[in-house]
């Protein structure tokens, strides 16, 4: 066989072989090419694992610091003052504290440390703590500071509020109670969640964003808000926590941290609809790399017949230069 003609048949197939994946590409339907022909690995993320981690996390916290509610409340007043320009902002927001959850003492300090309001006349000028024996307070954290008082640092970093802690201890006993509603600070939407405390007999019921009436739970038509009906949620709660089947995830994730028991459920694909995409997505890989390596082969095989042919072109060169020579000799004689 010709190896020009060899060369020309591979360099046309692989033409051919480019072609069929441009023209099939627009044919696939766009969550597919998005979500596995162009990024598979979007299929293995861990986002939904560690958003998972993250919202946990908050729920956690809320309930392991008993001022964490006090700081969304303490945000939610500075809303109009959230960064006081003078110490006569600083007093207008001090006294709207005082006046909004009865505060006996309240002292608003800089990110210099200074005080820019104090309800005592003979308050220090600055806090001692912070700026001299560098104590750190995290942003929408509190602390019990040097002096015995409750300091919080505002979400934004630039303000501290000081109160007493028998302030915030009476704040905190008059808001206890399960709750309906509640939104952490990196709430995603879809989420839902329950929130139980283990006791010997029963569990008490917390929190939840979700009303005991919703149709979100299955035959919870007739739940009331006698202690028969509560019982009858969790028990159901913890029911569909349990995955019945390998490919059916199940309705609830149930986590258990100290005497706590958290039942999430967050939007995701189904497991039999997860192992189809990465399935999908090891076999895009797989015929990707099988069609690299037959695309190399021919581009080897092809750069080899150039270089054979280059060969060739060679030699007749020097053949129809050695003839010519010759025949220049024998004329020369």
């Amino acid at each position: 066989m010709n190896p020009r003609k060899h060369s020309k048949r591979s360099r046309i197939l692989s033409l051919i072989l480019l072609c069929i994946v441009l023209i099939s590409i627009p044919f696939f339907p766009g969550a597919w090419k998005e979500a596995v022909f162009f990024s598979p690995i979007q299929i293995l993320s861990l986002y939904p694992k560690l958003k998972k981690e993250s919202f946990l996390d908050s729920i956690l916290e809320r309930f392991q610091n008993k001022y964490y509610d006090l700081g969304y409340r303490f945000e939610y007043l500075m809303r109009e003052f959230s960064k006081p320009e003078s110490d006569k902002d600083a007093e207008a927001l001090g006294k709207l504290f005082s006046s909004s959850i009865q505060l006996k003492q309240i002292r608003i300090y800089d990110y210099n440390y200074r005080a820019m309001y104090s309800s005592d006349p003979k308050g220090p000028g600055f806090h001692k703590g912070l700026r001299l024996l560098g104590m750190q307070v995290p942003r929408a954290g509190w602390v019990e500071d040097t002096d015995g008082f409750l300091l919080y640092r505002n979400s934004s970093g630039d303000l501290y509020i000081q109160i007493l802690k028998e302030d915030g201890d009476r704040i905190v006993q008059e808001a206890t109670g399960s709750k309906k509603s509640f939104l952490p600070r990196d709430f995603s939407e879809g989420i839902l969640y329950w929130v139980y405390k283990k006791k010997e007999e029963n569990s008490e019921l917390l929190e939840t964003n979700l009303n005991p009436d919703s149709t979100l739970l299955p035959d919870t038509s007739e739940v009331s808000n006698s202690e028969e009906s509560r019982a009858m949620v969790h028990a159901l709660l913890d029911r569909n926590s349990k995955s019945q089947n390998i490919l059916l995830r199940p309705i609830w994730e149930k986590t258990i941290a100290e005497d706590l028991e958290i039942f999430l459920s967050l939007p995701r694909k189904t497991r039999a609809e997860e192992l189809l995409l990465i399935l999908s997505a090891f076999g895009i890989s797989l015929i990707a790399l099988i069609c690299g390596i037959l695309a190399s082969r021919i581009l080897f095989t092809i750069r080899m017949e150039n270089r054979f042919s280059e060969r060739e072109e060679v030699i007749q060169v020097k053949t129809e230069l050695i003839r010519l020579l010759g025949q220049f000799r024998e004329k020369t004689k």
